[in-house]
C-alpha cells in the first residue's frame, strides 16, 4: 500500500488507470490515458512524453507496467498488442494508491478515461495529434508528403529484398508481409483530410525506420532475426492497420476473409 504519508510511486498512473478500467488492449492507450491526464486534466504524472511517430510516447511506461506484471499486480499478455488486465493484488494495491489522491486529481483523472476510454485508437491519435493542440505540428503541404511517400516506398523496396535473401522463419515471414501492407496502402492512399494523410504515413514512416533499424543491429544473422521478440513491432502494424481501415484505404488484415490480392495492381 502506499504511504499517505510518503510520496506516490512513479507507477501509479498505470495502476490508476487499468484499476479503473479493468483492462487496456494496447500500451498505445494506456500511455495516451496517462498523457491526456497529465496535459489536460493537471495531474501529476512524473513520466516525460516525447514526441513519435505515434503521438506522444514514454517507453517507461510500459516497461513499467510489465514491470507491475512480475510483481502480481497486472495480469500481461500479448495478443497482437500488449494486454494489461487488473489482478486482486492490483485492485487492492491501487485502492491504497487511491487513498492517498486529492478529490480532484481523482475527479480530473476519471474524467479524461470517460470522456477517451471509448475513443477507437486511431480517432484518439487523431486527437492527441491534430495541430491546434498541445505542442504537436499540424499537417505538411500535400506536396511533401507525396515526396515523402516516395522515399518510404524507396526504402521498403530495400528491406523487403534485404529479408527475401534471408533464410526464411516466423519473424522474417511477419516482416514481409508487414512491409508488403505498407507499401501497398502507400501506393492506394488518397486521403484528402490532410491531418489524417499526415497520421497515416507517420505511422508507416515511423514503422519502416524501427524495421531498418532493426535490419542494422541484426546484420546478416539470421539466427539473430528469428530470435527476436517482435511484440512491439506488431503492435505498430496494428496501429497501421486501424488507421489504414478507418481511413478507408485498405481493409486490416486481422479481418477474416481479407483477401488483399484484389487491390494489387496488375
Amino acid at each position: 500500500m502506499s504511504d499517505k504519508r510518503g510520496k506516490l510511486p512513479r507507477y501509479w498512473p498505470i495502476l490508476y488507470v487499468v484499476y479503473r478500467l479493468r483492462r487496456v488492449d494496447n500500451s498505445f492507450d494506456l500511455q495516451k490515458y496517462i498523457y491526456l491526464a497529465k496535459m489536460e486534466g493537471n495531474v501529476p504524472v512524473e513520466y516525460v512524453f516525447t514526441d513519435d511517430y505515434c503521438g506522444p510516447r514514454c517507453a517507461s511506461i510500459k516497461q513499467d507496467a510489465i514491470s507491475l506484471g512480475a510483481r502480481g499486480y497486472l495480469k500481461v499478455s500479448f495478443e497482437d498488442r500488449w494486454v494489461f488486465e487488473i489482478t486482486e493484488a492490483g485492485a487492492r494495491h491501487a485502492e491504497g494508491v487511491m487513498d492517498s489522491l486529492p478529490g480532484d486529481v481523482r475527479d480530473a483523472f476519471d474524467r479524461i478515461l470517460e470522456e477517451y476510454s471509448t475513443l477507437p485508437v486511431v480517432k484518439l491519435r487523431d486527437y492527441i495529434t491534430d495541430g491546434s493542440r498541445f505542442r504537436y505540428k499540424g499537417a505538411k503541404p500535400r506536396s511533401e508528403y507525396e515526396e515523402l511517400k516516395k522515399q518510404i516506398i524507396s526504402e521498403i523496396n530495400l528491406l523487403l529484398h534485404d529479408f527475401s535473401r534471408m533464410e526464411s522463419n516466423g519473424n522474417i515471414l511477419f516482416l514481409l508481409g508487414s512491409l508488403d501492407y505498407c507499401m501497398l496502402v502507400l501506393k492506394r492512399e488518397n486521403v484528402t483530410e490532410l491531418s489524417q494523410k499526415g497520421n497515416l504515413i507517420a505511422l508507416i514512416n515511423g514503422y519502416v525506420n524501427k524495421v531498418m533499424l532493426l535490419r542494422e543491429l541484426a546484420g546478416d544473422n539470421h539466427e539473430l532475426m528469428g530470435g527476436i521478440c517482435l511484440n512491439d513491432y506488431k503492435e505498430d502494424f496494428e496501429l497501421i492497420q486501424s488507421a489504414s481501415e478507418e481511413y478507408k484505404v485498405l481493409p486490416a488484415l486481422y479481418e477474416e476473409g481479407i483477401d488483399l490480392s484484389v487491390f494489387v495492381e496488375e
